[in-house]
């Protein structure tokens, strides 16, 4: 029986299919073991380290702040009037007792001289009473109420002078007259303002710590301070918040530094450079920071002779091409070229800084 020329054709046609596919395998698997073993005779990638050692960092605390006068008062009336006299221009300096403001005497004056005649009269009732008290002819109960009534002659004088004293607004202490509230012709009502009295001398630099720095700064620790205008000034923490803001949770706190001549203005912008201590860091080139994938920046080390490994660090300050990091062992051999080009876990060769080829 004759075979149809169809199934044979087709049975051909599969026969070298199966061949070919057969030897496409074998040809491939040679070339991926050829490609293994030339792999494997391939150098590594070649990086350069440098050992570092942790040191003593002398630590400081950067803090933005402000001037503010260590005083700052509104001379207010204790008694109402018309303002009669402003003997003092605003900015001038004042001492304590000075009259910022007068007001009208009134009737304040009439006052005083009724309660003056009213205790003269008491007086002299309480002395007769007491002569004849001595004679016989009164009771100890009647010179006691006599004395009363003096007493309260006495303390009456004594109101009136006081009401009379406070038509003149007196400062409460030395420094500057730095604003003006009240012209003459104005009528002052008891607890209306005069003007401002700063004492600028010391002055204060105030500005507010974060939580994790704060724990470090105590009252009497010496400081310095750079005014906006240049200016650099020393002083001593003065204060030091143990309540932080609700609104920032932050501390603050305070630096005074003298001010004899008044130069240094309340609201000038500053600078605090506080002195911390000393705090073990590693000191390494700033070229060497790297990101990992998940954006934590970090320096790449060698561990176990020839393995790249990837630390997060924390940047500690910045001094342009050098820079102090906290976050290493306590010695570490840092990639300072290369290390663009390895990842974490990568086998490298190894040479040290300074070694040559």
């Amino acid at each position: 029986m004759k075979l149809n020329t169809s199934y044979l054709s087709a049975a051909g046609i599969f026969v070298a299919v199966v061949l070919l596919f057969t030897l496409g395998t074998v040809f491939r698997s040679d070339a991926v073991t050829e490609s293994d073993a030339s792999a494997g005779d391939q150098p590594l990638f070649e990086v350069v380290t440098r050992t570092v050692t942790a040191a003593p960092r002398p630590a400081e605390l950067r803090l933005r702040g402000r001037t503010e006068a260590i005083r700052a008062v509104t001379v207010r009336a204790e008694t109402g009037g018309r303002v009669v006299e402003a003997p003092i221009l605003e900015g001038s300096p004042v001492s304590a007792g000075d009259v910022v403001c007068r007001l009208d005497v009134d009737a304040r004056g009439a006052a005083v001289d009724q309660a003056e005649a009213e205790l003269r009269t008491r007086q002299l009732e309480y002395d007769a009473a007491a002569e004849l008290l001595a004679r016989g002819h009164r009771s100890a109960n009647q010179v006691a109420a006599a004395e009363a009534v003096r007493d309260a002659a006495r303390a009456q004088l004594r109101a009136a002078r006081e009401e009379l004293a406070n038509i003149e607004l007196r400062v409460p202490f030395d420094g500057y007259f730095d604003g003006r509230d009240a012209e003459i012709g104005d009528f002052l009502r008891t607890g209306d303002a005069c003007g401002t009295v700063l004492q600028l001398d010391p002055i204060l630099i105030i500005a507010e710590v974060a939580e994790r720095d704060v724990g470090s700064l105590q009252p009497g620790m010496p400081g310095t301070a750079r005014l906006l205008s240049g200016q650099q000034v020393d002083g001593t923490i003065r204060f030091v918040e143990r309540r932080a803001n609700p609104a920032t949770r932050t501390f603050r706190v305070e630096l005074e530094v003298p001010n004899p001549d008044g130069a240094i203005r309340s609201g000038v912008t500053a600078e605090i450079r506080l002195n911390l201590a000393p705090e073990p860091a590693h000191r390494v080139p700033a070229s060497i920071l790297a990101l990992d994938s998940n954006g934590d920046l970090g320096v790449r080390i060698i561990e176990d002779g020839d393995t790249v490994r990837f630390l997060p660090i924390e940047l500690l300050s910045d001094d342009g091409e050098q820079v102090w990091i906290s976050g290493l062992p306590e010695t570490a051999d840092v990639i300072v070229l290369g290390q663009d080009f390895v990842s974490d876990g990568t086998r490298v060769e190894v040479r040290p800084e300074g070694a040559g080829r």
